[in-house]
């Protein structure tokens, strides 16, 4: 049983009514979601440099599979090898599908759940989920079925953590000190998904299940951690309130998003998301088709790609996102993103060799990335005239929904077009929604000052 004491129990009321704790109390449950968001995109990223070799084990299909992927169109001359790796790509994007999938059903479930039984519980029972769910990945070597399952179970019980964890923070914490606890929280998902990558690729040139163990161990360790010392952040009668708030239709709710006028920048949200999920799933083929990468040093490669492209986050939403918004504001910033990514992505595709990947393309794609994320939503907060949680939910479903999209068309493109055509793709798309600005730059324009607030 978790011990506590009786002041840290104690809720402070707010002026406006609402149920706060203290600000020196806070400090600890803060560190603990900040470490939970981290640990969940770390495994993430952990993961991603060994799917390549995690499906390759799985090769040849089974016949009914085999079958289905014949289906699809092969470019012309294409050798074995050349064969194996549009399969591979293929199977990487329904397996990626597959965890954005279920995150995008489960998370409202969550969300909703944790409004009646508390945060806590909903957050203990990710980290154990993610826990089991890496040690299954780290036993499917091979079996394509257990492969599946993990990725499913991980989306499942992952869904339950990151949404959860910003609701946990806007329950403890005052409006005037939000900023910087969701701050905290976003700073760890970028730490997260950039040195995942990096540790995942180095562990798996090890050992291919390590990287697994490894993000299983800290899960559960987490786990252990919180179940003594992370605190419930509802009251029961906060939950009471919560429950018995008159409920809309879903046609209704999404009718009041698709008309607000933050609702247009949701394809450019929905663009970037789509575009980089070919990077991520099919990247460690593109590598091995294009020269750059072999089998023995696939997962490294990959993974201080991916970490450097997070590096460059880092170092931009850090230290130059915010005198940059000052100074040229949200709008232009989206618009130089996605230039900045389409150069990137056409970059992508022309070099074999491994400095100017890494030295440039990287460069290019990890900075428009990095102006347009944080820039957009800014502006989705600032434009919306809905409730902030219904809009920011909003634009996560639209980011979940590319998440899923995005890996089947990259895998589909890679097998029936040939290794480039997803960054082709992606970068005809990024193109596209760069000219939209211009012809749409009303979705751009700020709200007049009296009314942002």
């Amino acid at each position: 049983m978790r011990s506590l004491s009786p002041m840290k129990d104690v809720p402070m009321r707010s002026p406006d009514g609402l149920e706060k704790r203290e600000e020196s109390v806070i400090t600890r449950p803060l560190i603990l979601l900040a470490i939970t968001v981290f640990i969940d995109l770390l495994g993430f990223g952990i993961v991603l440099p060994n799917l390549p070799a995690y499906i390759t084990a799985t090769l040849p299909l089974p016949a009914w599979l085999a079958a289905l992927l014949a289906s699809f169109p092969r470019p012309a001359g294409g050798s074995e090898i050349a064969e194996m790796n549009g399969d591979g790509a293929l199977l990487g994007g329904l397996l990626a599908a597959s965890y954005s999938l279920t995150q995008f059903l489960f998370a409202p479930f969550w969300g909703a759940y944790s409004d009646r039984a508390g945060r806590r519980p909903v957050i203990l029972f990710s980290l154990i989920g993610i826990g089991a769910s890496y040690i299954l990945f780290g036993l499917s070597n091979g079996n394509l079925g257990m492969l599946f399952a993990a990725r499913l179970l991980a989306g499942v019980t992952s869904s339950a953590s990151i949404g959860v964890a910003f609701a946990y923070v806007a329950d403890i914490t005052t409006p005037q000190n939000r900023a910087k606890g969701m701050g905290l929280l976003g700073a760890c998902f970028g730490l997260g998904f950039a040195f995942g990558p990096v540790l995942g690729g180095f562990l798996g040139h090890i050992n291919i299940a390590l990287p697994a163990y490894v993000a299983a161990g800290m899960a559960l360790a987490n786990f252990a951690v919180s179940w003594f010392i992370l605190p419930e952040s509802l009251t029961k009668e906060k939950m009471l309130a919560l429950t018995s708030q008159p409920r809309t239709s879903f046609a209704a709710t999404l009718n009041r998003v698709l008309r607000d006028p933050a609702a247009p920048l949701f394809l450019i949200t929905f663009v970037l998301t789509l575009g980089f999920t070919a990077i991520e799933q099919a990247f460690g083929f593109f590598l091995m088709a294009r020269g750059i990468a072999d089998a023995d040093n696939q997962q490294l490669r990959q993974g201080y790609l991916l970490g450097a492209v997070g590096v460059v986050g880092i170092i931009l939403q850090g230290a130059l996102v915010g005198p940059l918004v000052k100074r040229f504001g949200e709008g232009n910033l989206i618009r130089a993103g996605l230039f900045i990514l389409s150069v990137g992505y056409i970059v992508l595709l022309q070099p074999r060799s491994w400095g100017w990947l890494i030295f440039v393309a990287t460069v290019l794609v990890g900075s428009g990335r990095s102006l347009i994320g944080p820039s957009a939503t800014a502006l989705i907060s600032r434009k919306a005239n809905v409730e902030q949680g219904l809009i920011q939910s909003s634009s996560q479903g639209f980011d979940a929904l590319a998440r899923t999209i995005g890996p089947l068309l990259a895998g589909a493109l890679f097998s029936s077009l040939g290794a480039t055509a997803p960054y082709i793709f992606s970068a005809g798309l990024t193109v596209l929604a760069f000219l939209l600005t211009f012809a749409l730059s009303g979705a751009l324009r700020l709200p007049d000052p009296k009314e942002d607030s």
